[in-house]
């Protein structure tokens, strides 16, 4: 309704001016007309050449936001500025939105206030940002929410905005003071350098970290259309940089998004992080649909790419219905051209800090390490690492080095989204816990034997000879046609299936627990089912079973007791399954088959809790304590892709690419200080840093660069971690704003004044021990940060004899990581000793 008001007044001005004035076509200004009124006329004036300076995006409330704009643009007007606010733009019985965007076309610059995080706001500003508009993206300052928002929302902390306090005057001057015609490039074309072209079938659909039934309803419809590739699928949507996001949007050729009513968790940040690239997308011109519960008040600009559904099967049915409508090649984006920068600098990106988002370049620049011979020759059981160490990359790599023998069956199982509701009911209704472990332990047989049998029919058919009646393999695939399993079905649709079957409950008279799932899995077959593997894989050196993806269903409240046991079970089905196909039959040979699990530390540490004897379960633990190993992770990326014109020389990147100090230390040192000794926070920091320098054409990476990108990593270190702790109790974000501000290094008593307040103190101090937060000082002037339980209890032993021995209580060190977005002071920064030489002792061992 304000739109269609402001608008009636200006087109009623409009006409009062011609009537009355005489002088709609002179342009010429009207002498003595106030200052309200020079706006009016400046308005017709440009309308006609449909040219603007600058365009205002702002949301209507609060009043005084909306009224500083209506002035700035004012005031812009009156110093032969051409500006318009959407207020300005006239809409009757026309498409809104239409109207918007070709508004900001016709516009030089567009000024988008972004103080409460609007959503119409913050489409319109993607909108612009991707038809290569000069963008401003300013914020009153003076609002301590408005700058805790932006700090929330992230994505934008590479660009630079402008605090104008609120005062026209302010950013009026401001205009005046930095604004030129320049050849500089958009902010787009930076964003975009070295991007990849559209791909087609690729759909951008950013995941939701609230799992509720719809959400995983959508993930499970899109991750079984086998024909499309995902992008941004995973659960770091706010986590990666700008141009992460951008440059993905732009290789899609059709976007997702799923937005979140008001009350779920953190909805205002998703929603302002989707409403924004959503505007990007929709700018590249890519079809673009958005979801969300009934309920949601619509913001009007993306209004008619909104559907609201009121149950998961309506959400499903429409989505199959939009992507069934999608066009074949839904535009090109080759108009938009390769962006190729006009900078010194020796490349444009290190690579994606995430494996699935480069599995094609990967093999270029991965580092063979122990852990992944390990599982080249089968010896590894359990990968355990934290987020970011490298176990979605060391599986990717490990199944394309197996599978260039030909002697080897490959089969990487990656479970698309699943629900465990239903089995954790079934389980807790069993009324012995011997019988659920029989049940547990029979679907995993089920699912393997299963998955191992689809995957050799399929294999056999993509040969040229593909199955010929007689053979083994055509009796395989007759085996499994006869057990109702389609060849398309993945392991989480079987195992919905066969939990459904569980559910029906129709148990016969004097039918035990243990004999009704033997029937309703079918557990008689699958005997015969191993004997037709081992005929048909006879010739096979070797079947490698890579499982990755079982934290899936992990989330905040589940059962973690059944859940746990649920992996628990894979585990120990993992060697019987290894023993019984390493043991002939009168019918078969033996074959080697190995399984090799990938889990994250977070939810293995949760699993450990549950097992009846933890130290049996055999794991190799992926860590990066060697710091040269770690730089290398940078330095072969760096050998891959840079550029041409550089490749006469031999390549030391830390002298081609950086400045030699950062703060007094080398730059390699204050990396290596500075992260989490991981490859993903190393790539991403240094990609950071990079885009710094772009953005201010450094012709290297300068110490400033570094610094100001250490406030983008810091958060994403941060809302990393609080990803790794979702599965615990406690409100994990509360907890770490608490140590906002304080020193780097705390004394016991420090610390537990902040945890105080917690009735998990003791547990919270552990947790963030083991993961890295907080390093303990375990000789003097010298801390270790470590990673595990096992390791956290080792450490504050070692830090508890220091501190008995010095008759002085024991210090805690913040890890330098988080502390910019913490805003913690580096007070130790030149004393950079994270590791001493009990640091081996301490971390949990291999």
């Amino acid at each position: 309704s304000s739109i269609l008001s402001r608008a009636t007044l200006v087109f009623q001005a409009k006409r009062l001016y011609s009537l009355i004035l005489g002088h709609p076509e002179s342009g010429r200004l009207p002498t003595r007309i106030p200052a309200r009124d020079t706006r009016m006329w400046h308005i017709e004036t440009m309308s006609k050449s449909s040219k603007f300076d600058v365009f205002f995006a702002y949301p209507s409330t609060p009043n005084l936001v909306a009224e500083t704009m209506r002035n700035s643009s004012e005031k812009l007007n009156t110093s032969e500025v051409s500006s318009c606010t959407w207020e300005d733009i006239p809409v009757e019985g026309r498409f809104i939105m239409s109207e918007i965007c070709s508004t900001i076309l016709a516009s030089e610059l567009v000024i988008a206030e972004v103080s409460s995080l609007n959503s119409n706001v913050l489409f319109e500003a993607g909108y612009a940002l991707a038809r290569f508009k000069e963008l401003w993206l300013i914020l009153d300052e003076t609002d301590g929410d408005a700058i805790k928002r932006w700090n929330e929302i992230g994505i934008f902390s590479s660009i630079g905005r402008f605090d104008y306090s609120g005062n026209s005057t302010r950013l009026v001057s401001r205009y005046h003071e930095v604004h030129t015609k320049n050849d500089n490039p958009a902010l787009m074309a930076s964003l975009l350098a070295g991007g990849k072209s559209r791909e087609e079938n690729a759909i951008f659909a950013p995941s939701v970290l609230t799992k509720f039934n719809s959400v995983e309803a959508l993930e499970k419809l899109l991750e079984r259309q086998s024909h499309l590739k995902l992008i941004a699928s995973g659960d770091d949507l706010g986590l990666a940089p700008l141009e992460f996001y951008i440059q993905e949007i732009y290789r899609s050729s059709a976007a997702i998004f799923h937005l979140l009513k008001i009350n779920r968790v953190r909805a205002e940040v998703h929603n302002a992080r989707a409403s924004f690239l959503a505007g990007v997308a929709y700018g590249l011109e890519l079809p673009v649909l958005m979801v969300v519960e009934e309920g949601f008040i619509s913001p009007i600009d993306y209004k008619h790419l909104l559907f609201e559904y009121k149950s998961s099967a309506a959400l499903q049915k429409h989505v199959n219905k939009w992507l069934d409508e999608l066009p074949r090649n839904s535009g090109s984006n080759k108009r938009l051209g390769r962006f190729v920068l006009d900078i010194e600098l020796p490349l444009r990106s290190f690579g994606q800090y995430v494996a699935e988002y480069e599995k094609e370049e990967l093999t270029e620049y991965f580092l063979n390490t122990s852990e992944f011979h390990s599982i080249l020759e089968g010896s590894a059981k359990i990968f355990v690492g934290r987020k970011g160490t490298g176990k979605t990359a060391t599986m990717s790599q490990a199944s394309a080095e197996l599978a260039k023998d030909r002697r080897n069956l490959v089969i990487p199982i990656k479970p698309s989204a699943y629900e465990l509701a239903s089995l954790i009911d079934i389980v807790k209704n069993f009324n012995s816990d011997t019988h659920s472990e029989y049940l547990l332990l029979s679907l995993w047989s089920y699912l393997l034997y299963t998955e191992i049998a689809v995957q050799a029919v399929i294999h056999a058919n993509e040969r040229p000879a593909k199955i010929s009646g007689g053979t083994p393999f055509q009796e395989l695939e007759s085996e499994l046609q006869e057990l109702g399993i389609n060849l398309t079905d993945d392991l989480s649709t079987r195992l919905e299936a066969a939990v459904n079957e569980l559910k029906s409950g129709d148990t016969r008279p004097n039918e035990s627990e243990k004999d009704f799932v033997a029937r309703k899995l079918r557990l008689q077959r699958i005997g015969r089912l191993k004997t037709l593997i081992q005929r048909s894989l006879e010739d096979f050196g070797r079947v490698a079973v890579l499982i990755d993806n079982l934290d899936k269903a992990w989330e905040r409240n589940a059962d973690y007791q059944v859940m746990s046991r649920f992996i628990l079970s894979l585990l120990s089905t993992i060697g019987k399954i290894e023993r019984e196909f390493a043991k002939p039959s009168q019918d078969a040979h033996a074959i080697n088959v190995t399984l090799t699990v990938f889990l994250r530390t977070d939810i293995y540490e949760i699993i450990k809790k549950y097992a009846r004897e933890p130290d049996k379960i055999g794991t190799m633990t992926v860590q990066w304590k060697d710091d040269e190993l770690l730089v290398r992770v940078l330095e072969e990326r760096y050998s891959a892709k840079r550029h041409a014109k550089f490749l006469e020389n031999s390549p030391d990147m830390w002298k081609e690419v950086f400045s030699p100090e950062v703060r007094g230390i080398p730059t390699r040192d204050y990396f290596l200080w500075r992260i989490l000794p991981r490859p993903r926070d190393f790539i991403f920091f240094a990609n950071a840093a990079l885009t710094t320098a772009i953005n201010r054409k450094h012709h290297v990476i300068t110490d400033s660069d570094i610094i100001f990108a250490e406030e983008q990593y810091s958060r994403f270190a941060i809302e990393a971690l609080q990803v790794e702790g979702e599965a615990e109790d406690f409100n994990l974000e509360d907890v770490l704003y608490d140590f906002a501000g304080v020193d780097p290094i705390l004394t016991s008593d420090e610390l537990d004044t902040i945890l105080s307040k917690y009735e998990q103190a003791d547990e919270l101090k552990m947790w963030l021990i083991r993961c890295s937060f907080l390093g303990i000082e375990t000789r003097t002037g010298s801390y270790v940060h470590v990673e595990g339980e096992t390791a956290a209890k080792h450490g504050l032993k070692a830090a508890e004899s220091l501190a008995l021995r010095n008759n002085k209580a024991v210090n805690f060190r913040i890890h330098p990581a988080f502390r910019a977005y913490l805003e913690i002071r580096d007070g130790d920064i030149h004393n950079p000793d994270v590791h001493d030489s009990t640091f081996d002792e301490i971390n949990e061992p291999n």
